[in-house]
């Protein structure tokens, strides 16, 4: 007779497959006694037989038996094959279709008699059984975990050892520092090149991009917190790599709206969606258009009131070169002054404590609407209100708490022994969010006949103290 040999384990810690080879010697020893053929061998190894994720090996194993190209399929235990009562289903009726015998090490089951596919009923159940309370098990003792603020175990932590506890340097320390580069302003793409470009890849052996840069950076575990189904339970075993307050610092940063969307000029250039629009009664932002000859414009966004050469403007801000002289920017000026200091606000103060309180308490209250409409307590129409409502307070609230945390902005290029050097080595994003910080830019029509660049057409307005 033919025989499919069939071996699966569901967890392979080691990743060498030793409980699916013992499997397959018991197979073969059982196949070599009966004078069986071994055709073909198929193996599932790491691989759970009661969750929904696919099994490829034991589908391309129906599909060849669903062809006949087998007399009996071998595993070594029920088990092995399945642990879901649809699964068995399924093989009653290919081998009531194909003749196909199933034989296992711990004994055989004939499925084409009723006494057969009862006793093959019977072991899926039990099987199913012990997955559900294997379950339950698993459950019980994660929940003890998270009380007791141990690590919950499963792929290891970046930034930590397989225990979940030691720290790894070299990835605590990158931690740190795009914690510090976030609130200065940089970017998350930033920060996943840099990783990158180190050789720091995700635990899962994967590189970095702005979506696993930014789970990583909201996770509770890096302030020491223990989290169970996504929500604060208690304090961690583990050491912390920040504090609490750069931790909320950084989750109320990526939760502003702005954060959310990559794909715009504002990402690109210096000043869109930063400076306004001068002409009377508009005050809009400027985005960034061209000129059919190609040349970079700020526009303003709401009716094309003035448009203006990008470069010039760029460069009397940032630094760079006007009409062939060197400058070195506003920014560069203002933040080398010895009153530079003054710009530095306590971020910690007791208003910002408040302010993310109610933060807290308004993600809480729209938590509750979308379990209100779940239950049926609520109706969709009372629901989008409400919450359209929430979101809005959300925001002005999350605004206020970025507002609060410029310091973390300024500071670094205010204590820099060389402001220009430090301005030139930031990227894009951190310089933008440094502008934005200090200043407010209003745009405004250059005099009629004037081909040069007039400094005059650009009005800064200060947010800090100035000399």
């Amino acid at each position: 007779m033919r025989a499919f040999l069939y071996t699966r384990q569901s967890l392979d810690r080691t990743g060498q497959g030793a409980a699916v080879d013992r499997q397959r010697d018991d197979c073969r020893k059982l196949c070599a006694a009966r004078g069986w053929e071994v055709v073909r061998e198929f193996s599932d190894n790491d691989v759970s037989a009661s969750s929904k994720k696919p099994r490829p090996q034991y589908q391309a194993m129906l599909a060849a038996a669903e062809r006949q190209q087998a007399d009996v399929l071998v595993a070594w235990h029920v088990d092995r094959l399945t642990r879901q009562l649809t699964d068995l289903e399924h093989l009653i009726a290919l081998g009531e279709r194909t003749g196909l015998r199933i034989a296992t090490v711990n004994g055989d089951l004939d499925l084409s008699n009723d006494s057969g596919r009862l006793v093959g009923r019977i072991l899926a159940s039990v099987a199913r059984g012990e997955v559900e309370r294997k379950g339950a098990r698993q459950k019980r003792a994660q929940q003890q975990a998270a009380q007791q603020g141990r690590p919950a175990g499963g792929r290891r932590p970046f930034g930590y050892e397989s225990n979940g506890l030691t720290i790894r340097k070299a990835e605590a320390e990158a931690l740190r520092a795009a914690y510090r580069t976030l609130l200065e302003g940089g970017s998350l793409k930033g920060i996943a090149r840099r990783w990158n470009d180190a050789g720091l890849l995700t635990t899962a052996g994967n590189l970095w991009n702005h979506s696993t840069v930014r789970s990583t950076l909201k996770n509770p575990r890096y302030a020491g917190q223990r989290t169970y189904r996504g929500e604060v339970v208690g304090p961690a075993v583990w050491p912390a790599l920040v504090d609490e307050v750069t931790l909320d610092a950084a989750r109320a940063l990526l939760s502003l709206p702005e954060r959310r969307t990559t794909a715009t000029t504002a990402r690109k250039y210096l000043l869109p969606a930063i400076a306004r629009c001068g002409a009377p009664g508009c005050d809009s932002d400027m985005t960034t258009g061209h000129t059919r000859h190609g040349r970079r414009v700020y526009v303003c966004r709401a009716a094309k009131h003035i448009s203006r050469a990008a470069e010039p403007i760029d460069a009397l801000i940032g630094g760079g070169e006007i009409e062939g002289t060197a400058v070195r920017g506003i920014v560069v000026e203002r933040l080398s002054r010895p009153d530079a200091v003054a710009l530095l606000s306590d971020s910690e103060s007791p208003e910002l404590h408040v302010q993310r309180a109610k933060a807290q308490a308004l993600r809480e209250r729209l938590d509750d609407l979308a379990t209100g409409l779940e239950e049926g307590l609520l109706t969709l129409t009372a629901v989008r209100k409400s919450s359209a409502r929430l979101k809005g307070e959300l925001a002005a609230i999350e605004a206020q708490i970025q507002n609060a945390t410029h310091a973390d902005v300024l500071s670094p290029l205010v204590t820099a022994r060389d402001v220009e050097q430090a301005w030139r080595g930031y990227e894009l994003q951190q310089k933008r969010a440094v502008i934005d910080a200090l200043m407010t830019i209003t745009l405004l029509s250059p005099k009629r006949g004037r081909n040069r660049f007039d400094p005059d057409t650009v009005l800064i307005e200060w947010k800090g103290p100035v000399a």
